[in-house]
């Protein structure tokens, strides 16, 4: 009985020097892999160019003066240190910055960009990236440096902080904020409004289902929009000092239509109809409502559509804030 529990203590510690073993020698052909791609890699250009003109597969998908450019004003830099990867990507006007760990599976080097992962294989001249899903590869070069350039480093700050701004503002789409009025000088004045930024879609009679973002702020007892483009760079053009319509869908599925102003590309709540049907309903009811205006009921000029909701949400703090 002790031989065959001795055995069979034996066998265990066998199996586990085993297992050891095999862990460390994956371990180590990972090391040895990575070693292969320390350093700081460039983007080879006539390698981005094969590849993006095998994607689009004929000449026709890009015109040729666009594509030459989008390949000529493109960024990519990357540095491998031990187990890590940073550096920019930019292409066709879209940057991502790159910060990942390099993780090794099945004799493959992986390691997210962006929102991609990407398979790392060394070459001779260095290494060569490729999208797990498009199957797109190019090569990166190795470089002499030591450090990802000065520029690259500024880049990486800049779209960082681009990233930064960009996830703040989707956290707060919807959400009540306090925002500062400012003189004719652009700057702030002692006085403060609440106002929020929720996403819309805009139609007209050529295209349908755009994305937009409608800036609504309170004053006194009345409500504003302002609607702006998908990169908010731009105000939407309205009629001028005409009245309106807007519709306004209830909880409840009751659809109402109130009288709105149009002036200076933005839409108030008519200033001579006390009733302010959306205004009341934010300040004194829970529950989203959906609004639709439609430049049509104030210009023939205009076949624009806005559609987008809103709600309470977190209005009473902020205009409690706004008293102190």
């Amino acid at each position: 009985m002790n031989a065959m529990t001795n055995q069979a203590n034996k066998s265990k510690v066998i199996l586990g020097l085993t297992q050891i073993l095999i862990f460390s020698l994956l371990i180590s052909c990972g090391n040895n892999q990575l070693k292969q791609i320390q350093g700081v890699f460039s983007v080879n250009k006539d390698s981005l160019r094969v590849a993006l003109r095998n994607q689009a597969q004929n000449d026709n998908a890009l015109a040729s003066a666009l594509f030459n450019k989008v390949i000529e004003n493109a960024t990519i830099e990357i540095q491998v240190k031990d187990d890590s990867v940073k550096g920019l990507m930019f292409l066709a006007g879209t940057g991502t910055t790159i910060n990942a760990k390099i993780i090794v599976r099945n004799d493959s080097m992986i390691a997210k960009m962006g929102t991609v992962l990407f398979v790392l294989t060394p070459t001779t001249k260095g290494l060569v990236l490729k999208n797990t899903i498009s199957k797109i590869g190019f090569q990166l070069d190795r470089t002499n440096q030591q450090q990802l350039s000065a520029d690259t480093e500024k880049a990486i700050i800049n779209y960082r902080k681009v990233e930064r701004e960009k996830k703040e503002f989707e956290e707060n789409l919807g959400k009540w904020q306090k925002g500062n009025f400012v003189d004719e000088f652009g700057d702030k004045i002692n006085k403060s409004y609440a106002y929020n930024i929720q996403r819309g879609t805009h139609e007209n009679s050529i295209s349908v289902g755009s994305e937009v973002y409608v800036k609504t702020h309170v004053e006194g007892s009345f409500l504003y929009f302002q609607i702006f483009n998908s990169s908010m760079s731009l105000k939407e053009n309205f009629p001028d000092s005409k009245f309106g319509t807007i519709k306004i869908k209830y909880p409840d599925g009751r659809v109402e239509s109130e009288r709105i102003f149009f002036f200076e590309n933005t839409v108030s709540e008519s200033p001579d109809d006390k009733n302010n049907l959306i205004y009341h309903h934010i300040i004194n009811n829970d529950g989203e409502l959906k609004l639709l205006i439609d430049l049509s009921t104030a210009s023939d000029y205009y076949s624009d559509k806005y559609l987008f909701s809103i709600q309470k949400n977190n209005l009473d703090t902020i205009l409690k804030e706004l008293k102190n």
